[in-house]
């Protein structure tokens, strides 16, 4: 009783200190977790890099299992899909390297066009050196022509005889004439994106066996109206009109041997395709390490085959190393030569090094496959197809076996005969090299063509064991070569893609193939378009004839231009072009929601209602982007695609309501479905996602692509500067050496006032090293050379005299005398160069002698065309 007493009074106390007891417990806890959070907080400070390494390594690993979500998954949430929203953007960096591409594509079209006009060049000048050789014409002509070039092949569209003094502006066109040029636009772009016409005009062109030259011609305008196929989209267009040519021809192949008979004209254009940097490089990992260590390196290799060859290097061979006849006989039957010991085991090993080296290279072409260009693959698999489609009686395997053998002998076995031609080897290849090249060519083409070897090849017969395992093998080869995504989705390009562009597709061409494509489109119109209401007719019929309007144009400029080719025609062939442009629209409006509002998906964050604050972010993200987009060339995603609102000038409300309402259209159309919450639109948002970065990859391509092709087209222009300078030191050696050429002692009657001057000139000294004439001005008038003389009239042209003479090449001194005395001011020297370029420039006269400060009539003025006939004919021509 006692203790509850002594407890009771205890706790009397206590409650009367509790509010003391409770802050003392308090102090106490807190010093106990102060201590422990301190002593946490010292032990991060002490391993501070490894916190740092394990957050970073949670981070990326969220950020990793979200972008795989993003990448790989079928359905990726929203909030992975606005975590890597801004990888749609266009940095700065991706600005630039546009901007480079373009400068560059543009670059190696002058390139080409630089190139090309110096080869016209330098074959005329080839012609006309060889004519001058044979004496079939004068010197004057071939020295005018080289004049014309302007020395050096870079300056050839800046030479103002060849290209526009002025460059090509559509203010300088008139009315008509610029509406000409956006009919070519509309032209040009049909052309390129309906492949059907020119596939028809390929066909016509086969049909009809036109010639080499003309088939070169059209090859090359229609690879510079597909720009190279230098940049994406026009490489996409180019290799769907290939295709569709391939339909074109077998659509009129009545059977399989008729399709393999034919000379197709697409071939021609597909070869030229596959002759680019990106070719040659594939070529090289193919080819270039079988043809150097087995071919190059390989010094006592002989694949020859022939019994009858190895019987007698059998026998040069014992002659050589023992100094005496073989008692073996040279000339016998095959049949015996293969029965000599030493012939048969030569035999035997040769026809095992040809087996190993077609092995080595069909395992390279296994193993470098899946680096062969896609344009290749592209054109074999869509052959395949439509063999298929049209011979479906055939077997497959059988349609596959001709399109292998397609490949191989229009794309591999040219590099495999010519290798140095293709850039494979760095060398020039022996007689005995290219003779083992052309052993392993034979065998490896048999086996593409999928036959073994008969009476032709009976030497090789030996090898069928061997060729049959082979057909199998390349046959399988053949199908993973054909097992090649869609063109749209390699290219990520559709036919109607221009139409969702800000950025029209730009092309540069020159004014001369504008005007020849026109005439050979106008010249075929009834058969590339059957029906009346054709839009190409229509386009054709505005443009009229193509004659006129090169008449009309080409005073503007007769350079290279930049056409920006005009869609518009175009829309009528896609009826979903406005549903496809309003799916763009929304995405974009989508694109800025998912950045203000959350939700678990799509539909919960369009139906959610908004909050002033959500107002705020908006302005706040619009404020950034315009600023962005004020200071720097970043561009937001999508802002390439035709905009139907201006999503910067509304408010977050008007966002929502416009992109609901374009939500509901597009559900009305069946694009978009509420049960699964739209989210198709997050799909499509993450598959653009998904490309951006393949895009880069492929610009990256393309730039190095562009690249090595200017490096190629520098090393053809020094080339052909090389060929040009030795064709121009020729034909300055040519004028000097006929400068030089006395020729026959001319007979000159005595005290003429010729003979009198050439008598005063030896007296004096002064003999020019190339002659000297002297003329009255009355006799140069006569022929005339002579127009006028200022200060001096007709009747005082019989006492004034004119002297021309050259003591060096190319330079004539002309004097003006009276009698024995010089006339003050009478003197000048006039380089051929001058005289030629006047002449060429179509001007009729040329003055001498001008004081500057009379005017234009001052001083002598001489008919440039007869006196350059008077120049060449004592100067440079025997008399």
């Amino acid at each position: 009783m006692l203790l509850r007493a002594e407890v009771g009074t205890l706790l009397f106390h206590i409650e009367n200190e509790e509010e003391l007891i409770v802050e003392l417990q308090a102090a106490a806890r807190g010093k106990l977790v102060r201590e422990k959070f301190a002593e946490k907080k010292r032990f991060f400070k002490q391993n501070m890099e490894k916190v740092i390494k394990i957050q970073s390594f949670v981070r990326g690993r969220q950020q990793g299992e979200a972008y795989k979500s993003l990448t790989t998954g079928k359905n990726p949430p929203v909030g992975t899909v606005k975590n890597f929203v801004h990888l749609l953007n266009d940095s700065d960096f991706d600005f630039d390297e546009e901007m480079e591409f373009e400068r560059l594509r543009k670059t190696v079209v002058q390139h080409v066009r630089q190139n090309e006009m110096a080869e016209q060049y330098i074959d005329q000048l080839d012609i006309k050196i060889a004519l001058l050789v044979k004496n079939k014409i004068t010197l004057d002509e071939v020295v005018k022509h080289q004049k014309h070039f302007g020395g050096h092949v870079g300056s050839l569209l800046t030479n103002k005889e060849i290209s526009s003094k002025d460059p090509f502006d559509l203010k300088a066109l008139n009315k008509n004439s610029r509406r000409k040029l956006e009919h070519y636009q509309e032209l040009f772009f049909i052309l390129q994106t309906q492949p059907q016409y020119l596939a028809r005009m390929f066909r016509k062109i086969r049909e009809q066996g036109t010639a080499e030259t003309e088939c070169k011609r059209v090859e090359t305008l229609m690879l510079g109206l597909f720009g190279f196929a230098q940049k994406r989209r026009e490489e996409y267009y180019l290799l769907k009109l290939i295709s569709r040519s391939v339909k074109e021809e077998l659509d009129c192949c009545a059977s399989l041997q008729d399709y393999l008979r034919g000379n197709f004209f697409w071939s021609k254009i597909m070869n030229a395709y596959t002759r680019t940097p990106r070719d040659r490089k594939y070529m090289r990992d193919l080819m270039g390490p079988v043809i150097k260590e087995n071919i190059i390196e390989n010094d006592g290799l002989d694949l020859e085959s022939d019994p009858m060859q190895i019987y007698r290097s059998a026998i040069n061979n014992e002659e050589l190393r023992t100094g005496q006849r073989s008692r073996r006989i040279p000339d016998i039957p095959r049949e015996q030569a293969i029965r000599d010991p030493e012939t048969r085991d030569t035999f035997i090993a040769h026809l095992q090094d040809l087996r190993d080296i077609c092995d080595q290279f069909f395992a390279s072409l296994e193993e470098t496959l899946h680096r062969m260009p896609y344009g290749t693959r592209f054109i074999a698999q869509q052959t395949f197809e439509l063999l298929r489609a049209k011979f479906p009686h055939e077997s497959p395997q059988h349609l596959l076996r001709i399109v292998g053998h397609w490949i191989s002998r229009t794309y591999l076995q040219p590099a495999l005969a010519e290798p140095q031609m293709w850039g494979v080897v760095d060398r020039g290849l022996s007689p005995i090299h290219k003779r083992n090249l052309g052993e392993v060519g034979k065998v490896v083409g048999q086996i593409a063509a999928g036959r073994l070897f008969g009476g032709e090849n009976v030497y090789l017969q030996p090898l069928n064991t061997y060729v049959t395992e082979a057909i199998s093998r390349l046959e399988e080869i053949w199908s993973n070569v054909i097992n090649v995504r869609d063109a749209e989705k390699q290219f990520d390009i559709d036919e109607f893609n221009d139409l969702y562009s800000r950025t029209k597709p730009t092309l540069y061409i020159k004014m001369a193939d504008i005007f020849a494509i026109h005439q050979l489109v106008a010249s075929d119109i009834t058969y590339l378009c059957p029906a009346q209401d054709d839009t190409l007719r229509e386009v054709i019929r505005e443009l009229g004839s193509a004659k006129n309007n090169e008449n009309e144009m080409m005073g503007v400029s007769s350079a290279e231009i930049s056409l920006t080719l005009n869609p518009k025609l175009h829309d009528v062939e896609d009826p979903d072009a406005a549903i496809k442009s309003l799916f763009m629209e929304t995405k974009r409006c989508v694109l800025y929601i998912i950045r203000i509002q959350s939700g678990s998906n799509l539909m919960e964050i369009m139906v959610r209602p908004i909050h002033p604050d959500d107002e705020d972010r908006w302005d706040a993200l619009i404020r950034e982007e315009l600023l962005s987009h004020n200071t720097t060339t970043k561009r937001g995603a999508y802002t390439e695609s035709t905009a139907l609102v201006d999503i910067t000038t509304m408010s977050y409300a008007e966002l929502k309501r416009t992109a609901l309402e374009n939500i509901l259209e597009l559900e009305r159309h069946g694009r978009l479905s509420r049960h699964n919450h739209y989210q198709d639109l997050l799909n499509a948002i993450a598959i653009d996602i998904r490309t951006k970065h393949r895009r880069r990859v492929d610009r990256a391509r393309e730039l190095e692509g562009v690249r090595a092709t200017l490096s190629q087209l520098d090393a053809k222009a020094a080339w052909l500067d090389q060929q040009l300078k030795s064709y121009n030191d020729y034909i300055e050696q040519a004028m000097m050496t006929l400068q030089n050429k006395k020729g026959k002692k001319r007979f000159l009657m005595p005290f003429t006032k010729q003979y009198n001057h050439e008598k005063e000139l030896q007296r004096s000294g002064r003999v020019p090293k190339f002659g000297s004439f002297k003329y009255s001005a009355r006799t140069l008038a006569e022929k005339g050379v002579l127009v006028s003389w200022a200060g001096y009239t007709e009747r005082q042209w019989d006492k004034i005299n004119l002297t021309v003479s050259s003591d060096e090449v190319g330079i004539f001194h002309i004097e003006g005398s009276s009698g024995s005395l010089m006339i003050p001011g009478a003197s000048a020297s006039v380089p051929l160069d001058d005289l030629l370029q006047a002449q060429f420039n179509n001007h009729q006269f040329m003055n001498l002698f001008a004081s500057g400060s009379g005017g234009a009539g001052d001083g002598l003025r001489l008919n440039v065309n007869l006196f350059l006939h008077l120049v060449f004919k004592k100067f440079y021509r025997d008399e």
